[in-house]
């Protein structure tokens, strides 16, 4: 790992240098840097982190964690990319020729339970609730495997249904610890690991599948010896083989990257295949650089993959600092990029490490910078690794509050598929203090990402322009306009597809004339909702009364509570599709924004909920008081919704009202229906 680290500033001398260096073939100068164009893209840059399985190192934290241990810290790592504007995550699923993931082929992995072979109990699949929680977070997930290491020094001990034992004829054992390494020659290794890769590729979400640095070991797993596959050597010069004994291996590595690279394809044409070799392929090249040998010492000859283009994303390990003589990371980077005859991603492994200090943030900062300037058609990196950046808040802080400040799209595969998606049809509307723009899409399988654009005019009239990227499943955002604020004067949706591919941007006129509502409405965000799945639309013509039916009161926290309806909704208790009203309201009266009010709520009860516009109080008034903060909430609000939605407030109503199986919403909040006390005041607000 590095030891010294420089400034920022000689970073930025060296982009410097660099944009000097292509801007000195114009005249003038500034012909070099065109201004941006009226209605401008999101970023695009692909930000990733490696989460290490083997040894534990990011996760799961040791072996024997519950099923919902680890799924807990699982998800604190993937929302921890999610607030950090990273977009994809790069998960170990097999570290030692075992299986993070429910498999057929290759035993469960001892970091998950501490005995492998055994599954997690109660039962789940780690890979598939890592897709659907980093996808649900905009996250791509690639899965990370090791093509050769079969068992790993601190993997446990070798059980009966490890490769080791099933397949000893495919193994070898090292000298150092309990190493035991694939023969990358054999054709049945080679059969093996394609089998396993091709197995995740057919069965699960993902995005990419991603290779490390590790093909033949590194010399010191056999204490310095060469590797000990003289038996398979013999037996390919027997059979009449003329290659020497390093290209033989050589060849074999090839064989499997194409081979791979090909069936992926096939089968999947959108997952990219990444590999992530040892950031020098041969000292001398180029002339400065000196090192480590992985042509000749691991038979790894990235060049050629690179240069053959049996790959979509290239991530040579670059865990040197910029001023490294021997090693420098834009030296490396540009002699890499010399070499991307196919244009392919080049996205370069960067080495976050433990120092804390300024300087260390600066200097991935500089890395960052230099990579966006060396590539500006497909900027990237991968970090390594999750937990240097989860605990190192300097490092997070300095790289949110800098490259990453703003939220990024993955740059496009054009290689793979150019078709772009057909943008989304998009209607504007008011929620409270904030612009609510919703759309529909006629192809939404087709898409992994929304982009809302909206426009606005400084104080001088100039127009500029923000954005937020939207998951999957949205299908409507909130632009919060504070009080005297600036209003969008239009907005634009787009689709972006699983390759990157972005739809037509058309501005939308915001015609929308914004009425100061009766109360406040806390959007999602304050609360934290998780992304709704899609369900069927409908348009509001009547208003239900619920109460949630849990007793609460002012002392608890509504936010906190309110993520825990849904989480629990849309869990296989219920498998509801979003939190199940569309609006929620406190017992100090602070209202919530629930799901789309134009999306069907969900109740469990015989009657269809469609048409209705579903308010719930939280609390339980069968035993509770109304406190009067909540109950004056709740008429201000259904004064607003009938005015905004064209409600009739005659269709008032409660959910025992339409329903013969239930006491919701409590008699101590129905009396005030019974009574006539909530049309009443409602009328009052609206008039």
């Amino acid at each position: 790992m590095p030891s010294k680290l420089l400034s920022f500033t000689t970073a930025i001398v060296i982009i410097f240098l660099l944009h000097s260096c292509a801007a000195s073939k114009k005249s003038p100068v500034t012909q070099a840097f065109p201004a941006p164009s009226a209605a401008p893209k999101a970023a695009k840059e692909f930000r990733a982190a490696w989460v290490a399985t083997v040894a534990n190192i990011n996760w799961p934290s040791k072996p024997g964690l519950s099923t919902e241990q680890q799924k807990q810290e699982a998800i604190v790592l993937l929302d921890f990319l999610k607030a950090n504007n990273f977009n994809a995550v790069v998960f170990q699923v097999r570290p030692q020729a075992d299986a993070l993931y429910q498999s057929a082929l290759e035993p469960w992995s001892y970091y998950l339970t501490g005995t492998q072979g055994k599954a997690p109990s109660p039962f789940y699949d780690p890979l598939e609730f890592w897709t659907e929680a980093a996808h649900d977070r905009g996250l791509e997930l690639h899965v990370w495997l090791n093509p050769y290491r079969a068992h790993h020094t601190v993997g446990g001990e070798v059980s009966d249904s490890s490769i080791v034992k099933k397949r000893p004829e495919l193994v070898v054992k090292l000298k150092q610890g309990n190493y035991w390494w694939f023969d990358p020659a054999l054709k049945g290794t080679q059969d093996h690991s394609a089998a396993v890769v091709m197995d995740i590729v057919k069965r699960y979400d993902i995005d990419g599948v991603h290779f490390d640095d590790y093909f033949y070991p590194y010399p010191d797993y056999n204490l310095g010896q060469d590797f000990p596959d003289s038996v398979s050597y013999a037996a390919y010069k027997a059979g009449g083989g003329k290659l020497e004994r390093g290209d033989w291996r050589r060849h074999a590595v090839n064989t499997f990257i194409e081979r791979l690279y090909k069936e992926i394809k096939a089968e999947k044409k959108h997952v990219k295949f990444g590999l992530s070799p040892f950031g020098i392929w041969r000292p001398g090249y180029p002339e400065y650089v000196a090192g480590f040998d992985q042509y000749s010492v691991l038979y790894a000859d990235a060049k050629l993959w690179l240069n053959e283009g049996w790959i979509d994303y290239f991530a040579p390990q670059l865990y040197w600092p910029i001023s490294r003589q021997s090693q420098s990371f834009p030296i490396l980077l540009g002699w890499w990029t010399g070499e991307n005859t196919k244009e392919r991603h080049l996205w370069p492994g960067m080495s976050v490490g433990t120092d804390t200090s300024i300087r260390n943030v600066n200097e991935i900062i500089g890395q960052i910078m230099t990579t966006r300037g060396m590539l500006p058609k497909s900027a990237g990196a991968i970090h390594w690794s999750i937990s240097q950046l989860t605990k190192n808040p300097n490092m997070i802080n300095g790289i949110l509050n800098g490259p990453y400040k703003k939220q990024a799209l993955i740059p496009a595969s054009p290689w793979l598929d150019n078709k772009a998606p057909e943008a989304p049809a998009v209607t504007l509307d008011q929620l409270g203090n904030a612009l609510q723009v919703s759309w529909t899409h006629p192809d939404a399988k087709d898409v992994f990402h929304y982009v809302v654009y909206h426009k606005y005019k400084d104080k001088s009239g100039n127009p500029f322009w923000n954005y937020k990227i939207m998951n999957r499943n949205d299908r409507s955002a909130t632009i919060e306009i504070p009080q005297g604020g600036n209003v969008p004067t239009h907005i634009a949706v787009t689709a972006v597809d699983r390759t990157g591919n972005e739809s037509t941007l058309q501005e939308i006129e915001n015609t929308v004339k914004m009425v100061t509502p009766a109360a406040a409405i806390v959007p999602r965000s304050g609360w934290n909702a998780a992304a709704p799945k899609p369900f069927k639309q409908h348009v509001p013509v009547k208003l239900t009364i619920h109460h949630e039916g849990t007793a609460f009161d002012s002392t608890k926290d509504a936010a906190k509570h309110i993520k825990n309806v849904q989480t629990w909704g849309m869990g296989k208790d219920r498998n509801w599709v979003d939190i199940p009203y569309h609006f929620l309201i406190a017992p100090d009266g602070t209202i919530y924004e629930g799901r789309s009010v134009y999306t069907v709520g969900e109740t469990a009860t015989e009657y269809d909920p469609a048409g209705h516009l579903l308010i719930s109080c939280l609390g339980n008034f069968e035993t509770q008081e109304v406190p009067q903060k909540q109950l004056e909430a709740l008429t201000r609000l259904i004064a607003y919704c009938c005015k905004k939605y064209n409600i009739p407030f005659e269709t008032i109503a409660s959910h025992k009202d339409h329903s013969a199986k239930t006491d919701c919403p409590g008699k101590n909040l129905y009396q005030y229906l019974q009574n006539g006390y909530i049309k009443t005041k409602v009328k009052e607000l609206m008039n």
